[in-house]
């Protein structure tokens, strides 16, 4: 997540969670009518032919993991590009940035060749970005909706005050389809930093692209939340768009996608050297065929009682997962696993299995708070035998952790990614933190793999390349925290933090703000 937006709007949420109490929520009125509309068939396979191989199975979906930033940005465009019906995209952060513009860019130019194109997103950051959604609205081909809107719309900041229970719960998922044939979910936002497009500042991210059955239910679920009372026009909470400001926009996003932009921009330059367009260009990209599941939070999640888990979807997705027999993998930037985690985690102890767990370190996460949560749970977790992991906020421009690329010199590094996987054939791919408000309060979604190649892909980098780009959380003699690395540096404080950050953080984890982080 954007590290300054979601820290702010973090800290008043919690403030006026404490102060307020609630879970229950009141009942929500729409500020505007608007007309409901589906996924178009998909009848033309021209995408699919086009880029991948043929399906060996009709109940096996085609999987392949976007590791890479710029691989993971260049997908999107390529896919954007090569459409012949209808693009949807549903985000939580969409950052008036390069990408951003990228990627707007390409959708303007799939609308002015017939192509259908829906944008909903939720609306907490989108303040600055209404005159240009609306602006694209007005092209026939595009529509565009902000979920649960802020019931204040100049001075945002208010509805927090008179509507708390409702805005401080976000739309957190991320999904992107093409064609209604090519599927894209997992941890990334729209924005440079996702993308490997910042030149000091990166997310260690994990996406997953699917066909085959996974798209059909992408493609529900997404209309789910298009058609929700809570998924407001942009014309119906900004006004019509501006033509003047349309012609505007339409002009600058027709540079950012000619060939001619492609000389001026660096980011540009190596989008076209990526890996996946070196593949896609060869006419087809290899996938892993497994059975896939789709785990989606109905989207009246946000307006129902946080403790009525029938609108959750991670209750399901742990089932599915099911008890791992031998090992279990856990990365999750935000890592708060509360007492039911770790009676869990416990159990699993206690019948062999093996539990590794990485989360960011004090100083690489973007939301220090949240970390507060997740101290607290360290030393307990250390003894009962747990393998802990904080990944590392500085990294050299030849360590490539998940394959992340620097796209300056030297780098800072946020994890960001969002998986777990169990065994040698089970593995999750989504938004879903493993923290209280994304099992409680934002809505989620992801995707469970039965998937070996995946498996192996993440169960590898752990025990091969892990230690390059973390510090392992130990227990010393005295039964301390300590930090070792690679080169066998022991540290006992919080790697790469001032003395003022270690205060904060152990004054914030005496507050009883746990269910909020």
């Amino acid at each position: 997540m954007d590290q300054h937006f979601h820290f702010r709007s973090l800290c008043i949420s919690l403030f006026l969670g404490y102060l307020l109490g609630c879970t229950s929520v009141p009942e929500y009125e729409s500020v505007s009518e608007q007309e409901p509309s589906y996924a178009l068939t998909a009848e033309d396979t021209q995408l699919v032919d086009k880029f991948f191989d043929e399906q060996p199975d009709p109940d096996l979906s085609g999987f392949y993991p976007l590791i890479d930033g710029l691989d993971a940005f260049a997908a999107r465009i390529a896919l954007i590009d090569a459409a012949h019906t209808s693009v949807d995209i549903q985000y939580y952060l969409y950052h008036r940035q390069e990408s951003g513009a990228l990627l707007a860019a390409y959708l303007l130019k799939a609308a002015e060749r017939g192509v259908r194109v829906r944008i909903l997103l939720d609306d907490m950051s989108q303040a600055e970005s209404e005159q240009d959604l609306a602006a694209l609205a007005l092209h026939e081909n595009i529509e565009v909706r902000l979920f649960n809107p802020l019931s204040h719309r100049n001075l945002r900041f208010l509805s927090f005050l008179t509507d708390y229970t409702r805005v401080s719960r976000r739309m957190h998922n991320k999904t992107f389809i093409v064609d209604s044939q090519v599927f894209i979910t997992g941890g990334r936002n729209i924005g440079n930093a996702y993308f490997s497009g910042e030149d000091h500042a990166q997310f260690v991210d994990l996406d997953v692209l699917g066909i085959g059955p996974i798209v059909e239910k992408a493609a529900h679920a997404f209309d789910l939340y298009w058609n929700n009372p809570l998924a407001e026009t942009i014309e119906g909470l900004y006004g019509e768009g501006d033509n003047k400001h349309y012609q505007q926009l339409s002009e600058n996003l027709k540079r950012y996608s000619s060939k001619d932009y492609g000389q001026d921009s660096p980011y540009v330059k190596r989008l076209k050297e990526s890996d996946i367009v070196s593949q896609l260009r060869q006419g087809k990209l290899n996938l892993d065929w497994s059975p896939g599941y789709l785990y989606v939070d109905d989207p009246n999640k946000l307006i129902t009682d946080s403790r009525d888990t029938t609108t959750h979807m991670a209750p399901k997705m742990l089932v599915a997962m099911g008890t791992p027999r031998d090992t279990a993998v856990i990365v999750s930037p935000y890592f708060i696993p509360r007492k039911s985690g770790v009676a869990l985690i416990k159990k699993w102890r206690e019948q062999g299995v093996d539990v590794t767990i990485l989360t960011n370190s004090l100083s690489a996460t973007d939301v220090p708070v949240v970390h507060a949560g997740y101290s607290n749970y360290r030393k307990e977790l250390l003894e009962m035998g747990v393998n802990l992991w904080e990944l590392k906020r500085n990294f050299d421009e030849t360590e490539e952790p998940l394959k992340i690329k620097s796209f300056g010199g030297s780098s800072t590094a946020s994890l960001h990614a969002k998986t777990m996987a169990y065994d040698d054939d089970r593995i999750f791919i989504g938004s879903l933190n493993l923290d209280p408000r994304s099992f409680n309060l934002n809505t989620e979604q992801g995707v469970v793999m039965e998937s070996h190649l995946f498996n192996k892909m993440l169960r590898d980098w752990v025990k091969n390349n892990m230690p390059d780009f973390a510090w392992r959380v130990t227990l010393d003699e005295n039964g301390d925290l300590q930090w070792q690395d690679k080169s066998g540096t022991v540290l006992h404080e919080e790697p790469e933090t001032t003395g003022w950050q270690r205060f904060t953080v152990w004054m914030m984890s005496l507050l009883p703000i746990e269910k909020a982080l």
